[in-house]
């Protein structure tokens, strides 16, 4: 089924959530919602009742929801499969254990429908699955709110990148389509690849005061605890190494060199953290880092430098045998 009128498509990638895809769906079941909102569920060969509980909903909204079943390929692979079948205006995705807040996704509804920016901004809860607790991330009082601007003109201001995040993200279908973006697939860590791909292609940006994504943390499960870096370090890996060949490649100047630049050179920092510090084979972290300051060396020169001072930072620290939690206290 296509909705005509489709306003905005939000795929849902979807593996073994059966515990939390009920609360996700929900957040979405709303008449109001009907012909307007796409939501693209892609069951990613879940082995628990991840589809009956989507075809569920599938049946008792059909203006509202569609189901994808596929064969499991990650979240990248999720992820193209609802670009591919989006229809709507705008694209966002909305993983299958977190949801929506149902009255501001009506108010959203409306400014997409009349915005011609091709990135739309909003503002994210993050719920603890333990204890319940929240806590809000507003936009910087210093940004302008509910106009369009020009990216580039902003893009390295105010820190701003940091906001602009895959919960927070809408993003015009056309362009995702017209410049072929797709993900690594069968890896984790694929977030960053589509906000960079996605944020280089666009020239137009507008930020709204407005709370949508309501993400859940505290999922020992979750990719981005410490120790899931350093089991997954090969697959930030190739993330890492896939977002310096699209960087040392891209075309951009100015102003969209530097912050392309910037996103790519915060990844390789973090990257190094995960070696050298998150891991606590202090041999093998070691190792890693040391392979991969060679393999930078050779393939961008200049990202080696721009990122050399960071490194000797966290060799020390490595050297000092601090590690993630050591790391955690220092911060605060």
């Amino acid at each position: 089924m296509f909705f005509l009128n489709t306003i905005l498509s939000i795929a849902v990638p979807s593996y073994n959530v059966e515990k939390y895809l009920d609360k996700c769906l929900t957040s979405f079941s709303d008449e109001r919602f009907n012909d307007r909102l796409e939501v693209i569920v892609v069951n990613d060969g879940s082995k628990d009742n991840t589809q009956q509980i989507a075809e569920g909903y599938v049946a008792r909204f059909p203006r509202i929801f569609r189901l994808i079943n596929k064969e499991n390929g990650g979240h990248g692979s999720a992820v193209n499969a609802g670009i591919e079948n989006a229809t709507g205006k705008y694209f966002r995705i909305v993983d299958g254990d977190d949801w929506v807040k149902t009255e501001n996704m009506a108010t959203l509804l409306d400014v997409l429908e009349h915005s011609e920016a091709d990135m739309v901004v909003d503002q994210k809860r993050e719920v603890d699955m333990v204890t319940g607790d929240t806590e809000y991330f507003p936009l910087p009082e210093q940004v302008a709110k509910n106009q369009v601007a020009d990216f580039a003109a902003i893009c390295n201001q105010y820190e701003i990148c940091t906001y602009i995040a895959l919960h927070t993200l809408s993003y015009r279908t056309e362009l995702l389509k017209k410049h072929s973006i797709r993900l690594l697939e069968h890896i984790f860590y694929v977030d960053i690849e589509y906000i960079i791909k996605a944020t280089m292609e666009a020239k137009t940006i507008e930020f709204l005061d407005l709370e949508i994504y309501q993400y859940l943390v505290g999922n020992v499960n979750q990719s981005v605890s410490s120790q899931n870096y350093v089991k997954r370090f090969s697959h930030h890996s190739q993330v890492t190494r896939e977002l310096i060949r699209y960087a040392t490649e891209s075309k951009a100047h100015g102003a969209m060199k530097e912050y392309l630049d910037k996103r790519v050179c915060l990844l390789i920092n973090t990257h190094m953290n995960i070696a050298l510090i998150y891991n606590k084979n202090r041999r093998e972290g070691l190792r890693q880092a040391k392979d991969f300051r060679s393999f930078l060396k050779e393939i961008n020169i200049a990202y080696y430098k721009r990122t050399y001072k960071r490194y000797a930072i966290t060799r020390i620290l490595h050297s000092l045998g601090v590690d993630y939690d050591k790391l955690q206290k220092l911060k605060r």
